[in-house]
């Protein structure tokens, strides 16, 4: 039963010209390829797909082109022509996964991105401010900081609250303050009322 089967199949093959037959195997992989290709370039998830199938394909039509061979030409030549055919579909291959990489885009790296100092409010030196009465606003605004911390702040508020203890902490270290610090200490002061009206303090 199964010989019969190939024997019916190797003399429909046979009855078909041998340069029929070759060209009806290079139109079709032909075919294939230039649709694969059109298809990766038209769509993106045949561009994003693996391409390993086609590498099946090339197999497939290796032996294809083999046994069409053995039909008319020695066992030397039909090997030739299938070896030239796989190497030119693996040609092929390689030519639809380099068409198949996506656009390099361009990544921002960190060394790349210019960073911009966060803009304080400018601060000009004043000789108004008396060293006692920095020490006295400062220890309140340190004690108020406090009790701010303690209230059910909103995560901008409390992040602004923790950087204006930092501040006020490094300035009480310091001791008596200079002109420049004392100036510092008003800016943090009135944006540390600004919190105080929001939260009721």
């Amino acid at each position: 039963m199964f010989s019969k089967i190939i024997n019916g199949i190797y003399s429909s093959i046979s009855s078909v010209p041998f340069d029929t037959l070759v060209w009806i195997i290079l139109g079709s992989f032909a075919g294939i390829t230039l649709l694969t290709a059109i298809l990766t370039f038209v769509l993106p998830k045949i561009r994003a797909a693996e391409k390993r199938p086609y590498l099946c394909l090339v197999n497939a039509f290796t032996a294809v082109v083999l046994a069409a061979f053995l039909t008319e030409q020695p066992l030397a030549q039909s090997v030739l022509a299938a070896v030239i055919f796989w190497c030119f579909g693996y040609f092929l291959y390689g030519v639809l996964c380099f068409i198949s990489q996506p656009a390099k885009s361009k990544e921002i790296t960190p060394s790349a991105v210019t960073l911009l100092p966060v803009r304080n409010p400018a601060v000009t030196p004043r000789t108004d401010v008396p060293a006692a009465k920095s020490s006295v606003r400062l220890e309140h605004a340190i004690s108020v900081t406090d009790r701010l911390l303690t209230k059910n702040l909103g995560k901008s508020d409390r992040q602004e609250l923790e950087k204006l203890k930092s501040t006020l902490s490094v300035l009480q270290v310091k001791g008596e303050l200079s002109p420049a610090e004392s100036d510092i200490l008003n800016d943090n002061f009135n944006a540390l009322l600004k919190l105080m009206a929001k939260y009721n303090i």
